[in-house]
């Protein structure tokens, strides 16, 4: 046993605490239904002692002590309570139990699994285990390592930056590879490597154009070619003489239409020249080489030309008619004249003549110019054939017009614009070449570039791997300060596996076996040594030892920061699957670590209470029977002139309707000194009263009947070793027909009672079985057994 000193235990101010629970007035929360506190039930006093079979609500009431020290857990619980606290009997609900200023440090089957996690090492064929904090750091630095994993992947996954990494990835090659392969066909294929143009030069270009590069392509084809064409200029050209193109056929047209519908007075009638144009030409210029002398003679026949003749043809050749018939000859003249002026219009020799953007364009118009000229003539050639009708056939008749198909006309007009449109940007680009050159360049590496970046969806790309780049510099970050943590959690296991010595000291208490040891491997796991062997099987008790072992430690931490003296401690069953030496030794360690003497100053022999308030509870009436006895525990309190008890007993129990309570205990289980009369007391009396349905005990008897038979068996057997059913056919002979006996023999939980109700219902059997057995195997020891629960024989 460790011997608790005081050099251990340093001296600390003992502050005087009434404060403690005082009742759970309500509390709705697992087994327990709705209890209420009975008015005859003592209220907690400064140490309490709760005594119930397993699956009697004992767990159940220690995991609620445990959610009043973590508030939180009160929120996400379906719980409901009263509490009374203090010597004001404050009440607290859920709504404000955030103002109970409390600490509560509970042991129970919750503690050992959040405090207690095995492995198997494989290497050194043992168990492994870490232990309270130590688990918490473990799971914590596994669970770093689970996202660091997740961050950086591995062999089978890529992790979170390989996802990402796809997208820089993509877009580097992009920038390194694709931007320097598009570079060198903008280059070679579109500039004839007629200039230099690398990565360098495209990334210029991409961070001038900014995000409107889209405005820079050049949607129009031909325009994009003549500037390609202008761009790849060698040698400069001649400039153009501006082309001369006069077209007045709407002058004229307007002239021939006033001529169709003019109507001249029929006067001085010559009817031969009315008659033939031919004849009135001749006539009217012959006229012109004649005078009115009498003595003129005519040069055709040289006759003399009377004065008369002349006259008359003069007057004929004068009058509306004749007007009107001069009109129409000058407008034939005039047609004829525009015909002639745009046949011998002169035009550039060859579209090898315009500047290389523009070759393509020039010579179109070209080739169009003869075949607009056709149609333009054949336009005034209808002119003429209505100048002649009207001449011939309506000289004094107004006639229309007749409809005429303008387009050639139109074309041509349209042609002489762009014809000097596309003059004027030759001449332009040959007076400012260098400059013009630079301009088509530009616009064009520009189309390309920006083209570029559309087609490959640079942009997206760019955002992508942005956004991935900034990713994975968090996630670095992250995988970074994981580690980091990783490193101080593994410095803060070193520092725990440091305390190993004040673990040993305590599971050797605990197990009164020097031959236990606990090492440290490498990675900081803890493992148990027997005889300097590696322990590779654990039992349930060795594991509980160890839980608790750690539990008194951490306990011991708040001792030496004078704190324990502030907790309340809840101890639930430190004994699961211990032998009765080890009870025996647990109880002795309760008992002198919670109860020292040389902690007071001045005051060596006092014993001090090193707790706040104690609640233990156990279902094993060995280790109940050695607390009751406890002079410690028992101590009674002497204040105000008042001796009082400090230490409260209880029952709790699991009633026929599934719920538990809390009971005052019976006188009957205080004054046992043996868990085996207990046993037998409610067995034989449940006998006794018929077997009952609505017996109080009848959800105890299954367990009480297992247990029983355990004690009996081995106090008849001592020797053997072997489970409980081999005890029992050794005790009967295997041809024994207790058959419900058995299947009770094979009873271990409450669990396995509600699905098996067939054993409720046949309990009146099973206990019929077990008297037998008794009569049977030692009918002395039955009557024996009977007196010490004081029932008569009879």
């Amino acid at each position: 046993m460790i011997q608790l000193t005081k050099e251990l235990f340093p001296q600390t101010h003992l502050p005087i605490f009434k404060n403690m629970i005082r009742r759970i007035k309500y509390l709705d929360f697992g087994i327990f239904k709705a209890f209420k506190w009975d008015g005859k039930l003592q209220d907690f006093r400064e140490k309490n002692i709760l005594y119930g079979w397993n699956y009697s609500g004992k767990t159940t009431l220690s995991r609620f002590f445990s959610f009043l020290d973590n508030k939180e857990q009160i929120k996400k619980q379906n719980l409901d309570f009263k509490l009374e606290y203090g010597d004001s009997r404050k009440e607290y609900t859920k709504e404000n139990i955030e103002d109970l200023n409390i600490s509560i440090k509970v042991f129970n089957s919750d503690f050992i699994t959040q405090n207690l996690k095995w492995d198997s090492n494989e290497e050194i064929d043992a168990i492994a285990f870490d232990i309270g904090e130590n688990v918490t750091l473990r799971k914590a630095i596994e669970d770093n390592n689970t996202k660091i994993k997740l961050i950086i992947g591995d062999d089978k996954k890529s992790g979170r930056i390989g996802n990402f990494q796809n997208d820089v990835e993509k877009f580097e090659e992009f920038e390194n590879t694709k931007i320097s392969k598009e570079s060198k066909r903008i280059k070679n294929e579109i500039f004839n490597s007629l200039i230099e143009f690398s990565k360098r030069h495209f990334d210029n270009i991409k961070s001038q154009l900014g995000s409107d590069y889209e405005k820079f392509i050049i949607k129009d084809t031909i325009r994009l070619t003549q500037l390609q064409k202008a761009a790849t200029a060698t040698i400069n050209k001649n400039s153009l003489p501006e082309i001369k193109i006069y077209i007045d056929y709407y002058k004229i047209r307007k002239e021939v239409i006033e001529i169709l519908k003019s109507e001249p007075q029929e006067s001085e009638v010559i009817q031969e020249l009315e008659s033939d144009s031919n004849i009135y030409n001749w006539s009217k210029e012959g006229l012109d080489y004649h005078s009115p002398d009498a003595n003129d003679t005519c040069l055709f026949c040289g006759n003399n030309i009377k004065l008369e003749r002349f006259e008359k043809l003069r007057k004929y050749f004068s009058n509306e008619s004749a007007t009107l018939r001069t009109r129409i000859s000058n407008c034939r003249t005039s047609i004829e004249e525009e015909i002639t002026s745009i046949r011998n219009i002169t035009l550039p020799k060859s579209e090898n003549d315009f500047s290389e953007g523009y070759i393509e364009e020039a010579k179109l118009l070209l080739e169009l110019f003869p075949y607009l000229v056709k149609e333009y003539i054949k336009i005034y050639d209808i002119l003429k054939a209505e100048l002649n009708r009207k001449e011939l056939e309506n000289i004094h008749n107004k006639i229309t017009i007749k409809d005429i198909d303008n387009t050639a006309i139109i074309d041509l007009y349209i042609w002489k614009k762009e014809l000097h449109k596309l003059i004027a940007a030759h001449n332009t680009i040959v007076e400012n070449f260098d400059h013009e050159l630079d301009e088509a360049r530009t616009a064009v590496k520009n189309h390309y570039v920006a083209l570029y970046l559309k087609n490959e969806k640079y942009y997206s790309l760019k955002t992508k791997h942005d956004f991935a780049i900034r990713c994975i510099a968090r996630y670095n970050c992250l995988k970074d300060k994981l580690k980091g943590k990783n490193d101080s959690l593994e410095s803060q296991l070193k520092s725990v596996s440091a305390g190993k010595e004040e673990l040993n000291k305590y599971i050797k208490a605990f197990l009164s076996n020097d031959s236990i040891c606990i090492e440290v491997t490498e990675d900081d796991k803890f493992l148990l040594s027997r005889d300097k062997k590696y322990a590779n099987n654990l039992s349930e008790g060795e594991k509980t030892a160890i839980a608790f072992a750690y539990f008194l430690v951490h306990l011991e931490s708040l001792f030496r920061e004078n704190k324990l003296l502030e907790y309340i401690i809840f101890i639930d069953d430190p004994i699961s699957s211990l032998d009765a030496n080890h009870i025996a030794q647990v109880y002795s360690l309760i008992n002198s670590f919670f109860f020292r003497k040389s902690i007071e100053e001045g005051k060596p022999d006092k014993t001090i209470n090193c707790f706040k308030q104690l609640f233990i509870s156990t279902h094993n009436f060995e280790f109940f029977s050695f607390l009751k006895d406890s002079s410690q525990i028992n101590k009674r309190k002497k204040e105000a002139g008042k001796n009082e008890p400090s230490c409260e007993y209880y029952q709790l129990k699991r009633t026929l309707n599934n719920e538990s309570k809390i009971l005052p205990l019976p006188k009957s289980i205080k004054s046992y000194k043996s868990e085996y009369v207990y046993l037998f007391d409610l067995i034989f009396k449940y006998y006794k009263d018929g077997c009952q349905e609505d017996d109080e005990n009848l959800l105890l008897m299954p367990n009480a009947i297992r247990r029983f038979l355990e004690i009996f068996s081995l106090m008849k057997m001592p020797h053997a070793s072997d489970d409980l059913e081999t005890r029992i056919n050794d005790l009967l002979g295997e041809s024994h027909n207790f058959k419900l006996l058995h299947h009770f023999s094979h009873f271990t939980s409450f669990e396995k009672l509600t699905h098996f109700d067939d054993l409720i219902m046949n309990l009146p059997l099973a206990v019929d079985e077990l008297i037998q057995l008794l009569t049977k195997t030692d009918n002395k020891h039955f009557e024996s057994l009977k007196k010490a629960i004081k029932i008569n024989t009879d």
